[in-house]
């Protein structure tokens, strides 16, 4: 199990932060399935966080809890794919995907985005049992206030590089061409 993900400075819930955790790391990680609209939420948590069994709010020592909610559109069960114009989950139209992600007391009120699901598998029950996914989230429907991140739930899939956002794309590409065309 491994959360990665990183951040633009403009991102409210990044924070401009980079982050990868894991249990060996002190993180503990949790789920939940919803049958009614086709989701699954993780919870991750640093053991003295409000959400881990050392918490002390009067010891002042600093945690860290991310969350991460998927679902896909109301007719539709999540299973591997490309679930693009994400929107704040469970807030989003019924025929849309909902994608959010918070933490450390951050969230949105509207997003946008995508994810992929690489690798996912359920149990006889519904509940998760393994899931490799990447996601990007635009907070506030910004694209210069992303989140990029990756999570592994029992999945033995590795970390993937993660695409940049397209404005960075584009920032990327109008400065090549205005050196190639400085230098014809």
């Amino acid at each position: 199990m491994i959360l990665s993900f990183e951040s633009s400075k403009q991102s409210w819930v990044g924070q401009g932060e980079s982050h990868t955790v894991s249990p060996s790391d002190g993180y503990i990680f949790s789920t939940r399935t919803e049958r009614f609209d086709n989701s699954l939420s993780f919870q991750i948590s640093s053991l003295n966080s409000p959400f881990g069994p050392n918490w002390n709010p009067s010891s002042g020592d600093s945690y860290n809890y991310w969350g991460l909610e998927l679902a896909a559109p109301f007719d539709r069960v999540l299973s591997a794919g490309l679930y693009e114009n994400t929107a704040r989950y469970p807030f989003q139209d019924d025929s849309q995907s909902g994608l959010t992600f918070y933490g450390n007391h951050r969230g949105n009120n509207t997003n946008s985005g995508f994810f992929e699901i690489l690798d996912i598998s359920f149990d006889d029950l519904g509940g998760i049992n393994k899931i490799a996914v990447n996601f990007t989230q635009y907070d506030e429907t910004n694209p210069d206030w992303w989140v990029n991140g990756q999570l592994r739930y029992n999945s033995e899939l590795p970390l993937t590089a993660v695409p940049l956002p397209a404005s960075i794309w584009l920032f990327l590409t109008a400065l090549l061409l205005l050196l190639r065309k400085k230098t014809c």
